[in-house]
């Protein structure tokens, strides 16, 4: 899982780097062919997707800042019942009605070639006594 999720973050910075390239390649484009009096609607027409896509990434890159299968913005402020609904059951758990707590998903163990410590990782999900999520985080069991 510590690879999907590596191979996640090189991908996102991929895309990143595709996307701004080609809107600079484009404007560049565009800027010769004003220069030149050609038509420009089709170089624009793609410059403006190429944002849209940039615009969309980062709007999803921040709105799954902690790990991207949880989308942190629909958790946050929500209610803990809300969260197990929508993602399922949780991997750790100890729901006491009226008490506030922590539950947490598992993400992945962590395997890497450099310096592995071959412990679990878990999305953690804090809520207050009334159920409702304060905050998020991905950390190592406790005590671990």
């Amino acid at each position: 899982m510590q690879i999907e999720f590596e191979l996640m973050k090189l991908i996102e910075f991929l895309i990143y780097l595709i996307l701004t390239t080609s809107i600079i390649i484009f404007l560049v484009k565009i800027y010769k062919a004003k220069t030149r009096k050609e038509k420009i609607y089709k170089k624009i027409i793609i410059v403006m997707i190429n944002v849209f896509l940039m615009i969309n990434l980062l709007i999803f890159d921040y709105s799954h800042k902690t790990y991207f299968k949880y989308n942190d913005w629909a958790i946050l402020g929500s209610k803990i019942d809300d969260v197990r609904e929508k993602y399922g059951e949780f991997d750790r758990e100890n729901i006491k009605q009226g008490e506030s707590g922590k539950v947490a998903y598992y993400i992945y163990t962590d395997n890497s070639p450099i310096m592995p410590d071959h412990l679990p990782r878990y999305y953690f999900i804090c809520y207050d006594k009334d159920g409702i999520v304060y905050e998020v985080y991905v950390s190592g069991p406790p005590g671990g």
